[in-house]
């Protein structure tokens, strides 16, 4: 469009240009010039073509000039893009070494970068980054400080810092440079879940429910899983309000656990637990019940039992079927009477709950309480060895696992020792856990990113 357009305005040009001259033609003319004793006499066309050659030369003289003037200006500003290219070739190069791992070519391009470019925001960032892939801690952490200064790069600096005190095992510095990153974005995912999963394993419970509330009101955390989360945060803070003698605090707070998920075993055995404190134990039975009916476990029994107060075995069977009554036929339910019936040396009835409980595939617990019976019932030895024998290969029992690293535990916990991950233990046989998505960083910063699944601790 633009070439047609010059074209056109050109034609223009020399027809206007053809008709000057035709006109001038038609009307020669002459002009006549006296100046100190000299006398010129020309013609009109003549004067014309004179004064365009001269106002042709003139412009050429002042381009020209403009050229000469200008060169070294030209020259330095040629030379410094030419510098800047060089540069961000060596940031690109440094990046891509630090992508896939090799230190030493990145700190190669890093230096380079530095010496080429005036922006220590971007060369710094792979500065520190080299150095952490080269071990060099301490040039890390000083380049990552200084980033902090930089407005700009203050909160990748604050993630650098983050990331190595953890691995300096520096826990005390990690928090106080959480806490400053929440502050300058408070929607970031990955700050929520590292200052809530740090405050956490430091037993700041409420520290870590005001964090957790503000991730669920930003919605980077799932309503679902921060109900669950909170509620476990209450159960603990309820804990820590018992120990300072603040035992109606401690009722409080475990009453709000209790009613936002009494799904959650360790939820509903701190509400009995306190209630049994109190010297109510009909309320304690009742939140057993409750709990039992969502996510029965081996220590709502055992609580169960201690707040009826009943001491006689064979009552204590009727004890546990009032327990059980929500769910007779789950496993835990099975077991739990099968354990109360051989107690009061009700062998047959704890065989017809025990074969009840082994289906096709009996897990060990079921079998070691099999042998138990056949032991002390006095049957033949044959039995006892041939159920022990079984216990050998059955499959592993429910036990308390970690959803975020799969790490056992012998008891329920908040944290878990093998990740850091806070409120991941669920009662469950192996491989039976949710889906679980992977951490940001490492498992101690990705609590909140495992999916919480409806029953458990």
């Amino acid at each position: 469009m633009k070439t047609t357009f010059r074209v056109v305005l050109w034609f223009v040009a020399a027809v206007a240009m053809m008709l000057a001259a035709a006109w001038l033609a038609e009307r020669p003319g002459t002009l006549t010039a006296e100046w100190r004793g000299w006398r010129i006499d020309t013609s009109v066309g003549v004067v014309l073509v004179v004064v365009m050659l001269l106002m042709l030369l003139g412009v050429i003289l002042w381009l020209t000039w403009r050229s000469i003037v200008g060169a070294p200006g030209a020259l330095l500003e040629g030379w410094g893009d030419s510098r800047k290219r060089r540069g961000y070739r060596e940031l690109t190069q440094g990046l891509a070494a630090v992508a896939i791992g090799d230190g030493i070519e990145a700190q190669k391009h890093a230096r380079k970068a530095e010496a080429l470019l005036s922006e220590p925001a971007l060369t710094r960032l792979l500065s520190a980054q080299a150095a952490q892939l080269t071990g060099d801690r301490e040039t890390a952490r000083k380049t990552f400080t200084a980033m902090i200064d930089d407005e700009e790069m203050a909160f990748l600096g604050l993630r650098g810092l983050i990331g190595q005190s953890l691995r300096d095992g520096d826990q005390g510095s990690a928090l106080d440079y959480a806490e400053r990153a929440f502050k300058l974005r408070p929607q970031t995912p990955w700050v929520v879940h590292s200052l809530f999963d740090m405050q956490a394993q430091n037993g700041q419970w409420q520290a870590a429910q005001a964090t957790l509330e503000a991730g669920m009101r930003s919605k980077v955390v799932n309503q679902d899983k921060g109900r669950a989360l909170k509620a476990l945060l209450l159960a603990e803070r309820s804990r820590l309000a018992e120990h300072d003698g603040e035992d109606a605090s401690a009722l409080s707070l475990a009453r709000e656990a209790f009613a936002l998920a009494p799904e959650r075993i360790a939820v509903s055995r701190r509400l009995a637990e306190v209630q049994l404190k109190a010297g109510d134990a009909r309320r304690a039975m009742k939140t057993l019940e409750r709990g039992w009916a969502l996510s029965p476990h081996p220590d709502l029994a055992e609580l169960y039992l201690k707040a009826s107060g009943e001491s006689d075995p064979l009552k204590r069977v009727g004890v546990v079927r009032k327990l059980v009554a929500s769910k007779p036929e789950d496993l835990e339910s099975l077991l739990v009477l099968a354990q109360a019936s051989l107690e009061a040396s009700l062998w047959g009835e704890a065989r017809r709950y025990l074969q009840s409980a082994a289906g096709t595939n009996p897990p060990v617990r079921v079998c070691r309480l099999m042998a138990e019976v056949e032991e002390r019932s006095h049957a033949e030895q044959a039995k006892v060895h041939e159920w022990l024998g079984k216990a050998a290969a059955a499959p592993a029992d429910k036990a308390w696992r970690c959803s975020a690293c799969g790490a056992h535990h012998e008891s329920w916990r908040p944290v878990c020792e093998s990740c850091g991950a806070f409120g991941t233990l669920h009662w469950r046989a192996p491989g039976t856990y949710g889906q679980v998505l992977p951490p940001e960083a490492k498992p101690a910063l990705g609590t909140m990113n495992t999916v919480y699944t409806t029953s458990g601790g």
